[in-house]
């Protein structure tokens, strides 16, 4: 919070003006004081509060305004205290955003943005929480639409650091298009930027850094992404922030996976999950059941990955996240295929199939395809299976990912050699290798 917004803050009128508020929401929904202060301060305290004696801090009036269901600048409507109105939405809305509630974190951003007197600096802050709320819901033309103006702010009024962090997303949503190189030249100009401005956040520096280790990785360099994933906390000094850490580990179970090194991804993965869930993340949290959930099948635990899978799915559908919903299904169908429950397993590849319609991720439908192509061969539905792996392979090809090739064309091998058909199968086979190379997976 800025010098000027803690100062009006702590005004004569704010007080009285805050407290009166406070009472008069917490009256309207019948909830005595108690209710209110619950765990995280006493009744004494709030009542103080109420009658201007008290002020709260920064968290205690987040926890009062969450249980009063309403935004914080409701009680901090007078305009001398518009400034601290516009500090407070936007702790509010990282806070969202820490939990993975970035629907809420863009509303309240879109609110603030609207307003005509707001400071150059607030703005430009506003709207790099905006673009990171779009890249979780990803919205991503409309995250680069909001950094690039932002960007051209920052770069005028010379907020280097604030700058570095807009470099450092932009970076991100051209990741998540799949332009790893588009990708890298912003996080080279992030940690250029950093180190010719001097300075000095650890937590900044080594999300940075993290964020490169996806390079390596997505480039088929397990072994290099694990080194730039250590170092990236190495460099941190132990003041890892939660989402960074997470965001590490999940990068560290992933590279390990693709090296062969099950048993350290799963750690990791575990490491990962309980980061994300202490942050309240519902869709990290679903991500890393799914990766979890892949990687004891592929240690021939079922039983397990299903568990992980379900749980994952319940989640996602509890919040309304459809996007990675079909990975989650998929998931359970094949742990179900693999324990020798075809019943159940043709029943939930149906719902993964008929969920993709509903997912913006590419990847949903491929999952969702060759899992069908495995289970409708199981079912000597021979020519279904066919083409349902040959979909898969298609949009393999769209999203040009040689890690996929490489699976589908596998399995796709698999279920060609069992059916007699050992021409196509070595074609698939030779395939798969091909793509594996590609993506440095042995």
């Amino acid at each position: 919070m800025t010098a000027t917004a803690t100062k009006r803050l702590m005004s004569p009128r704010t007080p009285e003006q805050l407290g009166a508020r406070v009472r008069k929401a917490r009256m309207e929904l019948g909830l005595s004081l108690a209710a209110v202060a619950q765990k995280d301060f006493s009744r004494a305290f709030l009542n103080q509060i109420e009658l201007g004696r008290s002020r709260p801090s920064t968290r205690n009036l987040q926890i009062i305004a969450e249980r009063l269901h309403r935004p914080i600048e409701y009680f901090l409507q007078d305009p001398s205290n518009s400034t601290t109105a516009h500090e407070f939405t936007l702790l509010e809305a990282e806070t969202r955003l820490r939990r993975g509630d970035g629907q809420r974190a863009r509303e309240l951003m879109l609110q603030l943005l609207s307003r005509s007197r707001i400071l150059p600096e607030t703005r430009a802050r506003a709207q790099l929480v905006l673009a990171e709320s779009h890249l979780k819901l990803r919205a991503i033309p409309e995250a680069i639409e909001v950094l690039q103006a932002a960007i051209k702010a920052g770069e005028a009024f010379g907020w280097r650091a604030l700058v570095v962090d807009m470099y450092d997303q932009m970076g991100r949503a051209h990741y998540q298009l799949r332009h790893p190189h588009e990708a890298g030249r912003w996080w080279d100009k992030a940690l250029t930027t950093y180190e010719d401005a001097g300075l000095t956040d650890p937590v900044l520096k080594a999300r940075i850094l993290g964020h490169r280790a996806n390079l390596h990785y997505v480039s088929g360099q397990p072994t290099e992404a694990i080194a730039s994933y250590q170092a990236a906390i190495a460099g941190a000094q132990n003041v890892l922030d939660m989402p960074t850490l997470g965001g590490i580990y999940e990068g560290l179970a992933m590279s390990f996976q693709r090296a062969g090194d099950l048993t350290r991804a799963l750690h990791y993965a575990q490491r990962s999950l309980r980061a994300f869930e202490t942050l309240q993340d519902i869709r990290m949290g679903a991500q890393l059941r799914n990766n979890m959930g892949e990687i004891l099948l592929s240690q021939g635990r079922p039983r397990e990955a299903e568990s992980l899978f379900l749980e994952g799915a319940t989640q996602l559908r509890q919040v309304g996240d459809m996007d990675l919903l079909p990975h989650l299904l998929a998931g359970a169908a094949e742990a179900a295929l693999d324990a020798g429950d075809r019943e159940v397993a043709v029943s939930r590849i149906t719902a993964a199939l008929q969920a993709t319609d509903l997912s913006a991720d590419p990847l949903a439908r491929l999952s969702a395809e060759r899992i069908a192509g495995r289970i409708r061969h199981a079912d000597a539905e021979h020519a279904e299976a066919r083409a349902h792996f040959e979909r898969a392979l298609e949009i393999a090809a769209a999203v040009d990912s040689p890690m996929e090739t490489g699976r589908v064309a596998f399995d796709y091998a698999q279920v060609l050699e069992e059916q007699g058909d050992s021409a196509q199968a070595l074609i698939r086979y030779r395939q798969a290798y091909r793509a594996r190379q590609a993506a440095g997976v042995s």
